[in-house]
Order: structure tokens, then sequence, then C-alpha cells
């Protein structure tokens, strides 16, 4: 009973702030807090560690308000943002990480295929240089120019599931 006293004092404040975040009605705050510890008490017994126990309470915190939302049917909704905002911000952040991963996934992906090749495709396909001006710039034909970025688009596609 101690122990449990000891983890309502030192995580009710930082609950309630995180709860408060997705919610604005004061009573349905409280009642999510109260969800949590109740889920909190009912699986302390098998939990030891302060990180072990944080988890426990911010899992729990964030399914009971998914699950307060999914009961009315309602979109998570911070305070300060209107739903259409918030879903055009939560959409425009998850869209950038995914592109964020995909340009690092890429530049990885260029660094293991040969220089004048990655040198080729970064003109043509970055720089959006015509095969033929390269090829002028080179001294080469436009052949082996297209050639050589054909080669690490092919690579490109061979490694990449998600981007081709």
């Amino acid at each position: 009973m101690d122990h449990f006293k000891e983890i309502y004092s030192g995580y009710k404040h930082r609950v309630y702030f995180f709860v408060a975040k997705y919610l604005s009605e004061e009573e349905d705050i409280e009642e999510i807090v109260q969800d949590i510890f109740m889920h909190v008490w009912k699986y302390l017994s098998k939990t030891y560690s302060p990180s072990e126990i944080e988890a426990l309470i911010f899992k729990s915190a964030k399914q009971e308000v998914s699950n307060f939302y999914r009961k009315r049917k309602m979109i998570f909704v911070p305070l300060e943002s209107s739903p259409e905002s918030q879903d055009e911000e939560n959409s425009e952040i998850e869209k950038q990480i995914q592109q964020e991963d995909q340009l690092k996934k890429i530049e990885d992906l260029l660094e293991q295929v040969p220089e004048k090749s990655r040198e080729f495709f970064i003109k043509n396909k970055i720089q959006n240089l015509s095969l033929f001006t390269i090829a002028q710039e080179n001294d080469i034909s436009k052949t082996a120019v297209e050639k050589h970025v054909n080669k690490v688009l092919k690579f490109l596609r061979a490694n990449l599931n998600f981007f081709f």
C-alpha cells in the first residue's frame, strides 16, 4: 500500500497533465487519471523497477485516452488545436518523418554505387540535367550516361521496395 502511495504521489501530476493534453473536460480528465491508477494498482505486483512502473503508467495513460475517444467516437484533440489542424499537423509530421527515413536509406544506398554512376544519377534525377547535357560535360555518349543512371535506378529498386 505504501509503495502505491509513493507511486501515486510521484506521478499524479505528470499523468494529469499528460491526459489534459488530449481532453478538455476536467471531469473526463479526472476519470481517466483514476482509471490509469486503478490499472497500475491492479498490475503493480507484477512490476518492480521504477522504469517498468513508469512505462506501465504511461502505456496505461495512452490506452485509457484512446479508449475514451473510441467509446465516444471522437478525434484526439490537444486543447490548443482544432481537430482539422491537429489531423493535418500529425499527418504532415508523419509524412516528413517517413520522407526523412526514405532519404536516409537512399543516401546510404547511393554511397554503395560507383562514384561516376552516382554523380550522373544525381545530376539527372536530382538536378534535372538532361542525359545529353551530362554526356557533353563528361565527353562520353548519351547512351553511356543512360546506362550509368539506369544501373543506379536498378540498384535502388532492388534495395528499396517502398520507393519504386
